[in-house]
């Protein structure tokens, strides 16, 4: 990847917009299983910032339809939905982070080095026997 910084503002967006969409779906969750029926805002971006914005107030529903804010069951349920579905996303986003952090850094004492099969197979016996001072000067004879 580039540099250091867009990496982590990568990081850091995807965490929020998973937190944000978590939060949503766990309104829906709350509605489906308690309510009447799952419940989602219309798809422009500012219903749904309405609707984050409503839940962080505390009052969910906030830009539903009037019949999806009927649906909506009592405001402990849809929190301890919206806190269930947090946890979830937390959860699985720190999962496929540490996954890709050992994919990309991998934490054996190689630390990505090849096998002696790898490099058997790159460089071929004779490269291996020229570089063996390089590769292992410990191994050099001493004059």
């Amino acid at each position: 990847m580039g540099r250091g910084w867009e990496t982590a503002l990568v990081a850091v967006s995807v965490a929020v917009i998973a937190a944000a969409l978590a939060a949503l779906a766990g309104q829906g969750l709350a509605a489906s299983l308690f309510g009447g029926g799952w419940v989602w805002p219309p798809g422009t971006r500012a219903d749904l910032v309405r609707a984050l914005g409503g839940l962080l107030r505390g009052r969910p529903g906030v830009s539903l339809a009037i019949t999806d804010a009927a649906k909506l069951p009592g405001t402990a349920a849809v929190y301890i939905c919206v806190a269930l579905a947090e946890i979830i996303t937390a959860t699985l986003v720190t999962a496929a982070g540490v996954t890709w952090s050992r994919y990309r850094r991998p934490r054996d004492a190689r630390r990505g080095m090849a096998t002696r099969a790898e490099a058997l197979r790159v460089l071929g016996t004779i490269e291996l026997r020229r570089a063996q001072p390089i590769i292992r000067p410990d191994l050099e004879r001493q004059p």
